[in-house]
């Protein structure tokens, strides 16, 4: 009897250790990049990555969304990596012309062009990560809230609700 019950505590005692370790890894740890969803402080608004094939180029290797919640406003974005993939520069437009575009309507059509930094606890800030690599804590876009407030919609009513700059992992999209 005394062994059964030293079993069954050692049992239920690894069983406590999985779990206490599986609540405690980030989720965000477990993802990659091209499959995570952040949201802004308020839940407003979704940066949504998309999935990219294994033999896409580095040099365009993340592209996203970002979706103002219960509307049709919807911006897209692609980040593009420095020649010696350095800096990862993202850029987020709306409504941009489709097939070959010219300089002047790509300039139209984007909202922010920037850096995308990964925040961590503690407020270090790393690079973005790349499509395949395991996805950031947190985003920052600096500046985003202050370029969408002063870009034109063209919309019939204005926007009211502009995000934050940070972007906070919500969850993975499955594979599919």
């Amino acid at each position: 009897m005394a062994g059964l019950l030293r079993f069954r505590l050692g049992q239920s005692a690894a069983v406590f250790v999985a779990v206490s370790i599986a609540l405690s890894s980030p989720a965000f740890a477990a993802c990659l990049q091209d499959h995570a969803i952040y949201t802004d402080r308020d839940d407003n608004y979704t940066l949504t990555f998309k999935s990219t094939p294994d033999d896409q180029p580095v040099a365009a290797s993340n592209q996203f969304t970002i979706q103002l919640n219960d509307s049709d406003l919807k911006l897209d974005g692609v980040v593009m990596w420095d020649k010696d993939g350095g800096r990862p520069n993202g850029i987020v437009m709306y409504n941009c012309p489709a097939g070959d575009v010219t300089g002047d309507e790509l300039q139209q059509c984007t909202v922010w062009k920037g850096v995308i930094y990964a925040l961590k606890e503690g407020a270090d800030a790393e690079l973005l990560p790349m499509a395949k690599e395991p996805s950031a804590q947190a985003l920052l876009l600096p500046d985003f809230s202050g370029a969408m407030s002063g870009f034109n919609f063209k919309l019939e009513k204005p926007i009211e609700t502009f995000p934050w700059e940070v972007f906070r992992f919500k969850e993975c999209v499955p594979e599919q």
